[in-house]
């Protein structure tokens, strides 16, 4: 059995994107082809946002599971990141990142574990929620809301609320990159993907 699984929900028209993000995901996948793997939710907008997420963790079958956004990147050690925390056995992986809007103004976020959900001195904290692994036997019975925005972080606040997850590896650097562009902030992305609130 693969021991992570990269879930990723995807909508057509940012195909360019996807391919983006899947050319520096799949070489680094590569190198761990027998401990990782990423499977892609290509349902459109037929289904919300919190359906394809519930989909794609019952479709799988691995140890860890961790989302990454079609629109978005990774460095190109993010994988290497992951399976050297995730050989510690933790319950969840944590993270540094840092956001932009149009590819300008960047600002850093910080999930861990026991974390507030709060801005402090322009940085983002946030408690786990999509971007985070978590071990799948500890969550696996709390659903995303089927809806279509802030599904991640009413599932993340779920988790938390309950204190599933004890134990965390932080990566203490920042490896995701959030990207907004102009007509996903008008929407309040931020929102939608747990970022912001």
């Amino acid at each position: 059995m693969n021991r992570l699984a990269i879930l990723i929900c995807h909508l057509p028209e940012r195909h360019s994107k996807l391919r983006n993000l899947l050319n520096i995901l799949e070489p680094q996948i590569e190198k761990f082809k027998d401990q990782v793997f990423y499977k892609v939710h290509d349902g459109g907008k037929s289904l919300s946002t919190g359906a394809k997420r519930n989909q794609l963790i019952e479709q799988t079958d691995s140890e860890y599971f961790i989302f990454a956004d079609d629109d978005d990147s990774v460095t190109d050690d993010y994988v290497s990141e992951l399976v050297s925390a995730m050989n510690q056995n933790p319950d969840c992986i944590t993270m540094k990142g840092w956001l932009t809007t149009n590819g300008l103004n960047r600002q850093e976020w910080t999930i861990k574990l026991n974390s507030k959900y709060e801005e402090k001195n322009n940085h983002y904290y946030r408690f786990p929620n999509h971007l985070a692994a978590m071990k799948r036997d500890l969550v696996k019975h709390i659903k995303f809301p089927e809806v279509w925005v802030q599904e991640d972080y009413i599932y993340a606040k779920r988790i938390h609320d309950l204190g599933l997850l004890k134990t965390e590896v932080h990566i203490d650097k920042p490896i995701y990159h959030y990207q907004i562009i102009p007509k996903q902030a008008q929407q309040s992305v931020y929102n939608r993907r747990g970022i912001r609130r």
